[in-house]
């Protein structure tokens, strides 16, 4: 239990200590990047700051509404996948000023709007009372906990008796409330499967109120001009955990420790911000690129959740409250850009999926936390072997790949003994059960056109896929045969490594016979059986470029068509579906002609691969002018964009759109082989 409430000895020292110190760019210059105010327009219900893998965070109320001022707005709570995102108070801390004098102690109105503050790590909040400022903040200590620092300053010219009052009430439906002690209290939710624990100085006292409720009064204190007085409190949330077990995480904490917690946070952070910031790339000399990076850092660390319940170990979900689980390739996408400024999160991120590896070798849909939510019925995209490439690459860790290579190549046998319907060994999507809705799932491309009319196939006991074999899945199948062959001879074993690259070299060769068609230029999927191909012009086509398995007049000619103007060559080149089919819907739809990050960087990344340099860079550089919310302060991240119009549609702050961001904007600074075709 208790490797599942605190985060693990490795992590933590590599969160705390990378990046000390020397680089360029500081915490305090990316401030309000991203607006989580309720009442914002884009997402006028708010969101939530959350870091070093809590599953709580705050927000920021509305400016304007003063019925709120005084605090954070929260603390927001996730857990299993039904409960989401949920809030345990509009704001649970909530701040009065008081000053007491000869006539007695009476509270101090705020008399200036509070200003929120949302920088990379930190929540802030300045408040004025007339001549006394209230300067709040907000920061994870743990993995389970965080800390929020009052600090209160006599700006006037006499002094004064200045105290606080902190009070607050549970006001999320089932929250118990539970007084522990003189300046303690815990909150139980969902049940009582999840525990919060509160703390307000030892010189507090507080009271219980009716209905969940309860008051803090800080002890008050002479102030001369010009100085100040801090108190801390302390949140601990422990999802899947009892009281005692939360109560017991809470008492690692330290009042005596607060300032080293703010200087860790600091450094810390500024160590993320240099790693991906100071690679030396000609995106990132952009501010307005710069800005967007870290918006995409932000984004990744709020959607980090660390190991709770069934889950033994970290990783960042796609988007809290929206997907709250961890999905395969996402998990994946993430780890790979991880790997340039969290690297031990990456590893992680890895292993959080193989944890849930069958017996028979595959890696399920989705993991959550509880084993009761995941998903078995179908598995994803392999590009295991490329994020494990690429953490590899970006750490040189070979203790990592020694521990990773049994379990990647037991899912790459897993694909050919039970999604190869034929065993011609061409592969197909599939599932645990004849539902075609299975192996939607399992290609990541749910609702794509091509999937229209499949049949699912009886292959072995629980195994069923697709009459019709992928152009994308195969081309992934292909690359993976070089990352294992390659980390294989990293570590040895080059008898296995050149067997695994012999397959690469045939099935690269079956893929370019075979599922290229002459008149149009452009891959396809193809019916078992027959061999015709199913000609739908969408983002599958260009993965065979993503894995380098075309041949360069392949690719040169699959590049023609993604810039054709009749196709996807029109507001931006990256449609998931062509322009010109009848089914194209850029509004609505899953894969219906909405652009995705992913797939986007595919494109680009597959032109790099070719030497198309000069459409890659031009086609970055314009990604934040078409794809709106990028760059813009304010704009959370999305999940994908209406390719008409660039407006960004479904969910919000999502973790692929940020990990493939970062990617795009600095991994020109990598100088490993991209696919290690030899």
């Amino acid at each position: 239990m208790k490797r599942k409430i605190v985060m693990s000895a490795a992590l933590l020292i590599f969160c705390f200590f990378h990046g000390f110190g020397k680089g360029k760019f500081r915490q305090d210059q990316f401030v309000n990047l991203l607006n989580i105010e309720v009442g914002y327009k884009i997402s006028p219900n708010g969101y939530f700051f959350s870091d070093l893998g809590d599953w709580h965070g705050y927000g920021f109320n509305n400016p304007s509404n003063q019925m709120l001022t005084g605090g954070f707005r929260g603390p927001a709570f996730a857990g299993e996948r039904s409960l989401k995102l949920q809030w345990l108070s509009d704001c649970f801390e909530k701040m009065t000023l008081t000053e007491t004098t000869g006539k007695g102690t009476k509270a101090l109105p705020y008399t200036e709007i509070v200003v929120n503050e949302y920088l990379p790590g930190m929540l802030r909040q300045q408040l004025k009372a007339g001549d006394i400022q209230a300067q709040l903040r907000e920061i994870a200590v743990s993995d389970r906990s965080t800390m929020i620092e009052y600090k209160i300053t006599n700006q006037g010219h006499t002094e004064r008796t200045i105290g606080a009052l902190l009070n607050g009430k549970a006001t999320y439906k089932d929250a118990q409330c539970d007084f522990l002690s003189d300046h303690s209290l815990s909150v139980g939710v969902s049940g009582n499967k999840h525990y919060f624990v509160v703390s307000f100085p030892e010189n507090s006292s507080l009271t219980p109120k009716d209905n969940n409720a309860y008051e803090a009064t800080i002890e008050s204190r002479k102030l001369s001009p010009g100085k100040s007085y801090i108190f801390y409190t302390f949140t601990t949330y422990c999802p899947a955990a009892s009281q005692q077990e939360a109560i017991a995480v809470h008492q690692n904490l330290k009042v005596k420790s607060a300032k080293k917690y703010l200087k860790q946070n600091q450094e810390r952070w500024e160590g993320y911000l240099n790693s991906i910031l100071e690679r030396p790339t000609a995106y990132l000399q952009s501010e307005r690129n710069r800005n967007w990076a870290v918006k995409a850092l932000m984004t990744l660390h709020t959607n980090w959740r660390s190991a709770a319940g069934d889950l033994k170990h970290a990783g960042v979900q796609p988007t809290t409250g929206h997907f709250d689980a961890f999905w395969a390739w996402d998990s994946w996408e993430h780890a790979a850009a991880l790997s340039v400024f969290n690297p031990e999160l990456a590893k992680d991120q890895m292993r959080t999926m193989f944890d849930f590896q069958t017996p028979e070798g595959m890696i399920i849909d989705l993991v959550s936390l509880y084993q009761k939510d995941n998903n078995k019925a179908c598995s994803k995209p392999p590009i295991a072997g490329w994020a494990t490439y690429m953490v590899y690459q970006r750490t040189k860790d070979k203790a990592f790949i020694k521990e990773m290579l049994p379990k990647l190549l037991k899912y790459h046998e897993w694909r050919y003994k039970y999604r190869d319907h034929d065993q011609n060994g061409l592969c197909e999507y599939g599932g645990i059960k004849g539902q075609v809705y299975m192996g939607q799932w399992e290609s990541g491309m749910d609702v794509a056109v091509k999937f229209h009319g499949v049949k699912m196939l009886k292959n072995a006991e629980g195994a069923y896929s697709f009459d019709q074999e992928s152009i994308e899945l195969n081309s992934y199948l292909c690359a993976e045969k070089f990352y294992l062959s390659y980390m294989l001879e990293e570590i040895g074993r080059k008898e296995e490594a050149a067997c695994l690259r012999e397959e690469g070299e045939k099935l690269k060769k079956t893929i370019q016979d075979n599922f290229f068609d002459e008149e149009t230029g452009f891959f396809y999927d193809r019916k078992l059986g027959t061999g015709k191909l199913v000609k739908v012009i969408d983002i599958s086509g260009w993965i065979p470029l993503f894995t380098q398995v075309a041949t360069p007049e392949q690719a040169a000619a699959v590049k023609k068509n993604m810039l054709d103007p009749e196709l996807f060559g029109t507001y931006f080149p990256f449609s998931s579906l062509n322009h010109k089919h009848p089914l194209y819907q850029p509004d609505k739809g899953y894969f219906r002609g909405q652009t995705w990050m992913n797939y986007t960087y595919f494109g680009i990344r597959g032109w790099k691969n070719y030497g198309f340099v000069e459409d890659a860079e031009k086609y970055t550089w314009l990604l934040p002018d078409r794809l709106k919310g990028l760059a813009e302060p304010g704009y959370p991240i999305r999940e994908n964009w209406n390719s008409a119009t660039g407006e960004g549609m479904t969910a919000m702050h999502f973790g692929w759109s940020s990990a493939f961001s970062i990617l795009l904007l600095s991994e020109d600074a990598d100088t490993f082989s991209y696919i290690p075709v030899k």
